[in-house]
């Protein structure tokens, strides 16, 4: 009896002893095991959102100048817009005043008298000119021939200048060979220009027999000198009385935006002097967004944000997207009346980068993974998987492997991949460090 007492006391023993050793090793197991989450992977459209700069651009500009006569100046007296200024047709732009026109205007008068003048006594002194109806044709016949040598010489010397710009020497009749198409035409041109003189030289001389007397022929050659003076005086007297007007008050020829003063007050102008930048006619400045490296499908109509402090993210569209001279991708954006109340003016918009922020999403389904679950960089990416495995005795585990993904885009929070892992339990938010075909467990024990 004795003995069965014993023995049933050391059967007690082993039973405590076995599940405390049970016990224990699972609390070391858990201890000592890392423990992680399972990633929610799921199918879906990756969306992106992108911070960018963007900066006040005018796409298409036109050159505003005022024609003004060769060897006059003017000199700007008030300068009425500023970059980024919008204006509407008829709108002030520039004021300016026609350097000593005064002066100039004084000299012209005296001139145009000295001619009236000299005419009076000319026409004084030989009476009223009358030409026989063969003495007018020989008249126009002598300025025939003088217009078609004058045209002769100008298509010689054109020809003579091409010639020497090709190092080549041309024939008695003909041209190198390698002329080029330029100087063919010109020597063309030249021969044609001396066929047509010869024959006004021809038709003149068949009409020697009423050649005007030497003493009419100079009356009616001062006549006319006297009298073309008198014109120009006049021409230039008018074109400096409205240049006098015009300056006074230089404005835009249409409704845009000012995009560059490239004069101020004191600078002395001429008909070469660009003095504003506008946009082209029918244009607008826009909002260039820099894309650096993006490698988003950005096309036209895509939608991006405007960051404001303090009047909300305004929504415009991109109107197109190019390429600059450095090679950096870019969109322009449209800016809008929503744009233009949350951000001021166009003028205020130039002085600061304007912050914005691209919205994309993606036009196929890919696989979403929390970013924290997708580990590596460059072209290695992967992500850790938990494989399940049966022990000896029966009981079961997780082990971690490790699987290779290619990452298509990735955002702050979410990336997108090219594998289906909606079936695998990707292991994420572990408590240490994860290894290939190490154990693991969840935060729940299993």
């Amino acid at each position: 009896m004795t003995m069965k007492k014993f023995a049933l006391r050391g059967l007690i023993v082993l039973a405590v002893a076995v599940a405390l050793c049970i016990f224990f090793s699972g609390t070391l197991r858990t201890l000592t095991t890392p423990k992680a989450r399972f990633a929610q992977a799921k199918m879906g459209k990756f969306e992106q959102s992108t911070s960018l700069t963007g900066k006040v651009v005018f796409p298409e500009e036109a050159e505003i100048r005022l024609p003004v006569p060769e060897g006059v100046t003017l000199t700007v007296t008030r300068v009425r817009v500023a970059a980024g200024d919008r204006v509407k047709q008829g709108d002030p732009l520039i004021q300016a005043r026609v350097t000593d026109v005064d002066k100039t205007l004084e000299t012209l008068r005296k001139d145009y008298e000295t001619a009236r003048n000299s005419l009076r006594i000319l026409e004084k002194k030989t009476g009223e000119i009358r030409l026989s109806p063969g003495e007018q044709k020989w008249q126009e016949a002598w300025e025939a021939e003088k217009t078609a040598m004058e045209a002769e010489r100008d298509a010689r010397v054109n020809r003579q200048v091409l010639l020497q710009q090709a190092g080549l020497e041309a024939g008695a009749d003909a041209l190198p060979a390698d002329a080029g198409e330029e100087l063919t035409a010109a020597d063309q041109a030249w021969r044609d220009a001396e066929a047509a003189w010869r024959q006004a030289q021809a038709q003149l001389k068949a009409l020697d027999r009423y050649a005007i007397a030497e003493s009419t022929w100079t009356s009616i050659q001062q006549k006319k000198e006297y009298t073309e003076k008198m014109a120009a005086c006049e021409e230039q007297m008018t074109a400096l009385e409205v240049l006098k007007k015009e300056a006074e008050q230089i404005s835009a020829p249409y409704d845009g935006y000012v995009s560059q003063v490239l004069v101020e007050k004191g600078a002395s102008v001429d008909g070469d002097t660009v003095l504003v930048m506008m946009t082209a006619e029918g244009t607008a400045p826009v909002i260039r967004a820099d894309l650096g490296s993006m490698k988003q499908d950005i096309g036209k109509g895509t939608t991006m944000t405007v960051e404001t402090d303090s009047w909300g993210r305004p929504e415009t569209k991109v109107l197109s997207t190019g390429v600059n001279q450095e090679g950096h991708a870019y969109a322009d954006c449209e800016i809008n009346e929503d744009v233009r109340y949350a951000l001021g003016s166009v003028a205020t918009m130039m002085k600061n980068e304007i912050k914005m922020t691209l919205y994309t999403r993606a036009k196929e389904s890919t696989c979403l993974l929390p970013a924290s679950a997708v580990r590596g960089s460059g072209s290695d990416r992967y992500v850790y998987v938990a494989e399940r495995k049966s022990s000896t005795f029966g009981g079961s585990g997780m082990i971690c492997r490790k699987m290779p993904v290619t990452v298509l885009g990735e955002s702050g929070s979410t990336v997108s991949l090219a594998e289906d892992l909606t079936y695998s339990q990707v292991l994420y938010m572990e408590d240490r460090a994860l290894s290939e075909g190490a154990a693991v467990m969840t935060y729940d024990g299993n």
